[in-house]
């Protein structure tokens, strides 16, 4: 996300859909604003119809109930799209991240004007089912994606160059925001989910690929070039596979999808996927518990070093792969463990279970994000 200071309005906004409702004074604490300032900058969110009062909780001490504020669900509609090699994942939601419809339909053609084309049909129908029109879409991909707008490589897409954001507003006549996937998701998570409230908060997933998002005082760390957290080729593995492009012992080699499929048909001589070797006819087997293992040690180097480096004040851990490590917890705790210095404390990890529409989901909070910025405050 961009490190652009949020006008007094977007504070408020932000303060709001991630703490949910506030009395005055508790926005005015959490923001570091005085009375008078939240009152002025309050006003005319209450007029736009984005933040509503909400009526008094009961009466639990002397003097006059305190109302809170909150954002209203209805004032807006965000459309979060996640494009995977063969099939585009859309949700839509209301600014609290609550899904209002969804759907998934096949990615027949990755050229970047039938990409375009779908994601506004997509809009369009979900549009008409909610009832709601879109203020807002955020997308996100597995790639490089400069300044919110320009895909600069999408391998699985075969696209360079690619100005999306300014494709689909073209296209749909809606503003729309561009990020990396993994980093859209943290930003979903901290908003929304696990990390809120978290500071500083991590997510790695695991699964095609290797990736991490880190959010620092509410924000995303995007990088200089919008590469940060391209994690999948560190080495994790001394004597390990090397990955396709020949970096032995690498993340991508050891821990992704790809990497454990191929040692499993090299161990086993056929072409076996995550969920039967997860399964019960497979995961007792000697060298399949290995690979497992392996995999799943691997991704506990990467979560440490990430630890020892920044100490969030939690890591979640997801991804088409997590099951691998819930599996073999024990050899990924090992690894963290290993790598924390001997005076920090154990740091908090959560494995969340993996689902393609909470990729969407945090890429409708893009949408949300810029929403928060553009509203009228004045």
């Amino acid at each position: 996300m961009s490190g652009s200071r949020r006008s007094p309005g977007s504070q408020v906004l932000v303060a709001l859909v991630a703490a949910g409702p506030l009395s005055r004074a508790e926005l005015g604490r959490r923001l570091g604003m005085s009375p008078p300032t939240v009152t002025r900058v309050v006003r005319p969110l209450l007029r736009s119809g984005a933040v509503a009062e909400r009526p008094p909780r009961e009466r639990s001490g002397p003097g006059r109930p305190t109302r809170r504020l909150a954002v209203v669900e209805g004032s807006a509609a965000f459309l979060g799209v996640k494009l995977t090699e063969n099939r585009l994942y859309a949700v839509l939601t209301d600014p609290l991240g609550t899904v209002l419809a969804q759907e998934d339909p096949p990615l027949e053609c990755t050229e970047a004007e039938a990409v375009v084309a779908l994601i506004a049909t997509v809009m369009a129908r979900l549009s008409r089912r909610a009832g709601r029109a879109v203020d807002g879409i955020g997308i996100s991909l597995g790639g490089a994606v400069v300044d919110h707008r320009l895909v600069k490589v999408a391998t699985f897409l075969g696209w360079r160059e690619v100005a999306l954001a300014d494709l689909v507003s073209a296209a749909t006549g809606a503003p729309c925001t561009v990020a990396n996937d993994v980093r859209a998701f943290a930003y979903a998570e901290a908003l929304f989910g696990a990390g809120r409230d978290k500071d500083p908060f991590a997510l790695v997933t695991v699964g095609a690929g290797i990736g991490c998002g880190i959010v620092v005082g509410g924000e995303v760390v995007p990088g200089a070039r919008g590469a940060a957290g391209s994690v999948g080729h560190l080495p994790v593995a001394e004597g390990g596979p090397a990955c396709e492009v020949g970096h032995a012992g690498c993340a991508r080699a050891v821990a992704s999808t790809s990497g454990i499929r191929a040692a499993l048909t090299q161990r086993l001589g056929r072409e076996v996927g995550l969920a039967e070797a997860l399964g019960p006819g497979l995961r007792d087997l000697p060298e399949v518990r290995d690979v497992l293992r392996r995999a799943a040690g691997a991704t506990g180097v990467l979560v440490g070093t990430l630890i020892a480096f920044l100490e969030p004040e939690l890591t979640v851990v997801s991804g088409e792969g997590v099951g691998v490590i819930a599996a073999h917890r024990d050899a990924f705790d090992e690894e963290v463990a290993r790598l924390r210095h001997w005076a920090a404390s154990p740091a908090p990890i959560v494995l969340r279970p993996f689902e393609f529409d909470e990729w969407a989901r945090g890429a409708a909070a893009l949408a949300v994000k810029r929403w928060t910025e553009t509203v009228d405050w004045h």
